[in-house]
């Protein structure tokens, strides 16, 4: 009798946490419809548990295409950048093994040259260090030269004079990382934080096995990564290249919300999570690595998100939002570049993270 109870009261809990979040989930699958995404996966949570997760729709148009599934792997675009290098950046300086207002030159003397000798590390992270925005590398073009080449351009603006997101920002982020580490960057991120974390399904360069489980970008990448940058460095860069699950992911949100501590186990220091969540740069929504939510109303979380809420967006569709206040975190992540990176995603963010408050405050 008991477990009959117990069984009918865990469907009754499942029943009313769908018909809570129902609101997100018209969202979600209007968007479908109205073909912005082929498929998504969203997860919302505390700093305890995660309290509603979700998938939807497919991994392409085609209604045979495989479903998604809550442990479907997204290509998470810049993303990496925030949940990949910056965990490595901050992980380094805990270990006071990188100043982050030390010039990059001190770590790569080769960046110097071309008036970039008084270029911090700090510039680079929050998008102040006069590099220009992209840099598409040719066909063929081998990865020691694509880098060899971002370490001697040009400033296109004087440091500190404005704020140009640029990628070329994270993959000189990624050469510091490396000069000081003495190996690739993918490993050390997974051998401090993916394998101890057991993001088991959290990776650069998804293997064929996993690459089955990865929802496309386009009908010939899937589990490669979309950004060409990226890809011209065989996947392993510090802009893109990251792949990862709601699931994987909510851990690194569960960690920074607990002040660097995730299963009892420290991996962040409480001090160098505060210092690079806030908001640092006056000219600009940027914290250290990580974007802050924009107070003009036109932010991508939406209009109930705390002040004080940190993340990033990926241009593949995904994004994450945290939100210290109020102590909870929403992945919602999709792979709208598919199949040709024709559709804006910019409209419908907002709206699923303003749903996930409501629905999590029952307004």
């Amino acid at each position: 009798m008991k477990t009959r109870l117990s069984i009918l009261f865990f469907f009754l809990f499942i029943s009313l946490t769908a018909q809570s979040f129902k609101l997100v989930d018209d969202i979600i699958n209007t968007a479908i419809q109205d073909s912005i995404f082929p498929g998504a996966t969203i997860l919302i949570g505390n700093e305890n548990s995660m309290i509603y997760g979700k998938a939807y729709g497919n991994f392409t148009y085609d209604k045979n295409s495989p479903k998604v599934e809550n442990n479907s792997i997204y290509d998470l675009a810049s993303v990496t950048k925030a949940f990949g290098t910056n965990f490595c950046v901050m992980k380094l300086v805990d270990e006071k093994k990188l100043d982050i207002n030390k010039p990059v030159a001190f770590y790569l003397p080769e960046f110097s040259t071309n008036g970039k000798e008084n270029v911090r590390v700090v510039d680079l992270l929050i998008h102040e260090s006069g590099l220009q925005a992209y840099y598409s590398p040719s066909l063929n073009e081998e990865k020691t030269h694509i880098l060899d080449t971002i370490k001697t351009l040009n400033l296109s603006y004087e440091t500190g004079e404005r704020t140009l997101y640029s990628c070329l920002n994270f993959v000189s982020t990624m050469m510091v990382v490396e000069s000081i580490i003495k190996e690739p960057m993918y490993k050390f991120y997974a051998d401090n934080f993916t394998i101890p974390l057991q993001m088991n399904r959290t990776m650069f360069n998804p293997n064929d096995e996993f690459k089955k489980c990865c929802a496309p970008t386009t009908p010939e990448l899937q589990g490669v990564v979309h950004d060409p940058l990226a890809r011209g460095l065989k996947g392993l860069s510090g802009n893109a290249g990251l792949f990862s699950t709601t699931e994987d992911l909510s851990k690194l949100c569960q960690l920074l919300l607990n002040k660097g501590v995730y299963d009892n186990k420290r991996y962040l220091s409480d001090e160098v999570i505060s210092n690079f969540t806030s908001r640092y740069s006056p000219q600009s929504t940027r914290a250290i690595g990580f974007d802050t939510r924009s107070e003009d109303g036109s932010a991508s979380s939406g209009q109930y998100f705390s002040d004080g809420t940190f993340g990033h967006l990926g241009y593949t569709g995904t994004s994450i939002w945290i939100d210290p206040v109020r102590k909870i975190y929403v992945i919602f992540l999709t792979n709208r570049v598919y199949p040709d990176d024709k559709v804006s995603i910019r409209n419908v963010r907002p709206k699923v993270y303003d749903a996930a408050i409501l629905s999590l405050e029952n307004k």
